[in-house]
């Protein structure tokens, strides 16, 4: 559950923590429907022994409800229009067959459909719209349009049009046609429903717009000599994500992954040792940390390395850190170069970033204090060192993914990882505290004039 979940669900209670000594007339409904327990034959008892049993049962009754997870999985219904445009015979050929198109979107093996599932934990997947592919005839427009132009928007009204004669309803839409003279080997709203692309589109480029559907922008990296963040420029795009001229051998980087919340993140304002996990492994661990500064800069450190299915493109185990401003995770940049044993110094906040090790099982890096020393550890890890990280490299084509589908192992059968959430464990302990306490005062005797005592123990104050 997210942060900013917690708060809510915090003022929400508010009122209830709150509660001031007050006549039986003025008690808030909560409290009334707590005295209200004690008419029920087994827990009227309980109440007689101890007022806090009546805290202990609220409580109860708010780990039953209270949800698990902050955001529900999410799934689209996609159509895929396959245009009858082309102008040779080979592209005429190509989007005749919807073979192709139905494996790379829906089939069992390395699909959209099996990637997305496996990279966003489960969160988001992609079933057909319908019978899933139509295939139709331009519009004038596009027949007739110029061949040295790019007609994007013919494509994608010939497609909504004969859409909305189907009757079916759809949530995400990829228009399939002779794209001609379009500069582009896929081409996405950010964010929306709509991408469009060539009649063989490769994986890395499906996703890759398909991310631009979610809100990433393409995702740059800066070289920082020295490793000092006072001398980053910028140096072209991550190759960390599919964002990032990464193609579908990666995932998508641990900041995508928290502006879409299809994960959870350790949060640290302290200096302090960290162990990492891979951020596409399972079980439990920091797979994301994400160190505060006090100021709008954070610091999100994720370890890549490819595990379960995903990131089988990288080589060799690296960590990978993320310069974010003001929380604004889609936008977050790569800073570059973390081999094990660098050292990130940012003289601004005075902190200084140290990869002290990593593996394909864990990395630790340890975040100190300029000017104080060793910092005391959080957590303690220390796998053996590794070999200096795979650095990514932009494609030479820096606008485009490269196709990495060759490194593509068989993602049907991926574990997913759960979105894991515990933040609503300490809003239970806070709230159950305060039920317990004001339990004990309201069942302790007063002074002064006083009824008689109620049948299970409860005071009626006058």
């Amino acid at each position: 559950m997210r942060l900013g979940a917690h708060c809510g669900s915090f003022t929400a209670v508010r009122p209830l923590l709150a509660v001031r000594p007050f006549s039986a007339a003025r008690r808030r409904p909560a409290v009334r429907s707590l005295l209200a327990l004690r008419s029920f034959p087994a827990v009227g008892p309980l109440l007689a022994v101890r007022p806090l049993f009546a805290a202990l049962l609220a409580v109860g009754a708010i780990v039953v409800v209270w949800p698990a997870e902050a955001e529900a999985a999410v799934t689209k219904r996609l159509a895929i229009v396959m245009i009858q445009n082309g102008d040779t015979d080979g592209e005429r050929a190509q989007l005749a067959d919807p073979g192709y198109i139905a494996g790379v979107f829906f089939g069992p093996g390395n699909s959209l459909r099996t990637w997305m599932g496996a990279v966003t934990h489960g969160q988001l997947s992609y079933v057909p719209a319908g019978i899933g592919i139509y295939q139709v005839q331009p519009n004038d427009e596009l027949r007739n349009g110029d061949r040295s132009r790019c007609h994007a928007d013919a494509a994608k009204d010939t497609a909504e049009d004969f859409m909305a004669t189907t009757g079916v309803s759809w949530d995400a839409l990829a228009v399939v046609f002779d794209t001609g003279s379009c500069p582009w080997a896929g081409l996405g709203q950010m964010p929306g429903r709509v991408t469009w692309y060539p009649p063989r589109p490769s994986l890395s480029a499906i996703v890759h717009e398909m991310g631009h559907n979610q809100g990433y922008p393409h995702q740059p990296k800066k070289d920082c000599a020295g490793g000092s963040m006072a001398a980053c420029r910028p140096s072209g795009y991550s190759g960390n994500t599919p964002m990032g001229s990464g193609g579908a051998g990666r995932g998508y980087s641990s900041v995508e992954l928290l502006h879409s919340q299809w994960i959870e993140r350790t949060l640290a304002s302290k200096p302090g040792t960290f162990s990492l996990k891979p951020l596409y492994s399972t079980g439990g661990g920091t797979r994301a940390l994400e160190y505060r500064t006090g100021g709008p800069l954070s610091y999100v450190i994720e370890l890549r390395a490819a595990v379960s299915g995903v990131d089988s493109s990288i080589r060799t185990p690296g960590v990978r850190v993320y310069a974010v401003t003001g929380g604004d995770y889609k936008n977050a940049y790569m800073v570059n170069p973390t081999p094990a044993g660098s050292t990130i110094t940012d003289t601004a906040n005075k902190i200084t970033i140290k990869v002290k090790s990593a593996t394909s099982s864990g990395a630790t890096v340890a975040i100190e204090a300029i000017g104080a020393g060793q910092a005391s550890s959080k957590t303690s890890a220390n796998p053996a060192a590794s070999s200096t990280p795979e650095e990514p490299t932009p494609s030479a084509d820096a606008g485009e993914p490269p196709d990495e589908d060759d490194f593509l192992p068989n993602l049907a059968d991926a574990p997913q990882v759960p979105k894991r959430s515990f933040g609503w464990v300490y809003v239970v302990a806070g709230i159950g505290f305060a039920l317990a306490s004001f339990g004990m005062w309201y069942g302790k005797p007063r002074k002064g004039r006083h009824r008689a005592p109620g049948p299970v123990g409860f005071s009626r104050r006058s």
